[in-house]
């Protein structure tokens, strides 16, 4: 384990500056879900003050446009992404896209008691997070070697909750250590402006992906990119085989189409692809994940948890849950048990815990504000537990797997589909959680429980494993290249490369043998002269 952090030092740095962008997605969503609850805030923009939870119909109104105007910025950024990624590059896109967030940062923490700058300040802020998280999986997954690419792809999940969780407690704190005033909400809003900053000056160190060059031709900046990444040097066997791999996986799609990129969506193994990234984030989205985790105050207040402090203190523990069990997860997990067994244990593990919040807040509601009964500490014990399931399964997983299952030529647009896709739903979701809550009360959560069992359906019949495989493996497992062609075009690949190098070492000796021909009589013509003189 040690030896092989040491190994890819650099790809862990990589990981680390670029997740950076999955960390002001994490914190902006939990950010705002704690602010919403905060006095100072709702004095601030004239909101009610005497209710908890979902309970004033103008709270939840606000609350729903607050945060899907984030979600619905982060579907156009997606969408954005997709092309800019695919022809910029993944280094100078994510750099576009962070200075958008930037901007969209400081329009809120600017908003001066209109809620209108809100407003455009989280579409603004949507767009650059929607557009960091279509560029960044792709981005470490190229360069990940394949034996732990699904450890290091999913720190996605991790920066995200490490993220969401850091706000929730920063709200915390700040409700319990500083009075009801401006400064009470501007202080956690205005903070994502630093991690922003630090994402912008370290992606300035960056190298561009490898896979990305090779589409663009530019073969020797691919090989020293990957030779850096692999930490060898630029003609070692290994780093060699691999820019084979590569250049023979975009030389086949190349073929098959002709180079037109519309006709690889239309073929089998691609259009079934698409199919599977569209639906895994759909199945994502409706597990109820980011109901709680946008609405995490509110919700336990809904069960019974109903003073602010308190909310905000059992929203704290459930982050730091979900940092802890995707920690785990990502270090014995991922690799070991797989994406499609973990997708499975995951929806029948978290559909248990929502039939089970949802039976127990029908039949013993909370009806006393100043005391926490026994069946809301079932619940947010459920709710936590059901969070653990989640973090193990449909919270990382999906985002490693589009982005591996692609081709290199499709990957940009495959995984900028299920970007979008995933904010599309998200915003569905969370913008009907609050009514849906004032409305229907415990019955969404059994809603979410029937759609979890639909989850693990889905997996059960449609999902490949991809544990262990290289990216260029994916067109064979997915059925767009036999094996044996995939193996013939990498021997080709590698003669090419060895009779290139054979061909520089023949010219080297050549310019050493015509330099001292050249140069001698230049140097001897004096002397002659003089002898001729004499």
């Amino acid at each position: 384990m040690a030896i092989g952090f040491f190994k890819n030092y650099r790809v862990y740095m990589l990981t680390t500056v670029a997740y950076m962008g999955s960390l002001l997605f994490g914190y902006d969503t939990g950010v705002m879900s704690s602010v919403l609850s905060l006095k100072s805030f709702k004095t601030d923009f004239g909101l009610p003050l005497a209710t908890t939870g979902f309970a004033s119909k103008t709270n939840a109104h606000i609350s729903q446009n607050v945060v899907s105007l984030l979600t619905a910025g982060c579907f156009f950024g997606a969408i954005f992404a997709s092309v800019a990624n695919d022809k910029l590059g993944r280094k100078r896109s994510l750099l576009g896209f962070t200075v958008v967030f930037l901007v969209g940062a400081v329009i809120q923490v600017t908003s001066l008691h209109h809620i209108s700058q809100v407003y455009v300040g989280r579409f603004v802020a949507g767009l650059g997070i929607g557009g960091m998280s279509s560029i960044t999986p792709i981005y470490v997954a190229e360069n990940c070697p394949p034996e732990v690419r699904g450890r290091i792809t999913g720190l996605f999940q991790e920066f995200l909750v490490i993220g969401s969780t850091f706000a929730y407690w920063l709200n915390y704190g700040v409700s319990l250590h500083l009075k009801p005033s401006t400064s009470q909400w501007r202080i956690p809003v205005g903070i994502q402006i630093v991690p922003g900053g630090l994402l912008f000056l370290g992606l300035i160190f960056l190298k561009e992906s490898p896979r990305w060059l090779v589409k663009q031709g530019r073969y020797e900046e691919a090989t020293a990119s990957l030779a850096y990444m692999r930490r060898e040097p630029i003609d070692d066997p290994e780093v060699m085989k691999e820019i084979a791999d590569i250049r023979a996986a975009v030389e086949e799609e190349l073929n098959l189409t002709e180079g037109v990129t519309w006709k690889e969506v239309l073929i089998p193994g691609n259009r079934y692809r698409f199919a599977v990234a569209f639906t895994i984030f759909l199945c994502q989205q409706f597990s109820g994940t980011n109901s709680i985790g946008y609405y995490a105050p509110q919700i336990f207040q809904t069960v019974g948890v109903s003073k602010t402090n308190a909310s905000l203190f059992a929203t704290g523990v459930y982050g730091t849950v979900k940092v802890c069990a995707t920690g785990l997860f990502l270090i014995i997990g991922i690799d070991k048990l797989g994406r499609r067994w973990s997708l499975l244990g995951g929806a029948a593990w978290m559909m248990v815990m929502m039939f089970i919040i949802g039976g127990v807040l029908k039949d013993h509601p909370p009806t006393n504000v100043n005391t926490v009964s026994p069946a809301s500490i079932a619940m947010v014990v459920m709710i936590y537990l059901y969070v653990i399931g989640y973090s193990a399964s449909w919270g990382p997983i999906p985002w490693v797997y589009v982005s591996e299952i692609f081709p290199t030529r499709l990957r940009s647009y495959g995984v900028g589909l299920a970007a979008a896709t995933q904010w599309l739903f998200n915003f569905a979701v969370t913008y009907m959680t609050p009514s849906a809550i004032n409305h229907i009360g415990w019955r969404i959560f059994l809603m979410f429980g029937i759609f979890c069992a639909a989850n693990f359906v889905f997996v059960w019949f449609f999902i490949k494993e991809t544990k262990g495989r290289t990216l260029e493996d994916m067109e064979i497992l997915f059925g767009t290249v036999e094996a044996d062609v995939r193996a013939a075009d990498v021997e080709r690949m590698l003669h090419k490369g060895a009779m290139q190098e054979d061909r520089i070492e023949m010219a080297a000796p050549a310019e050493k043998k015509v330099a001292p021909a050249q140069e001698t009589p230049v140097r001897d013509a004096p002397a002659t002269e003089e002898k001729t003189v004499s």
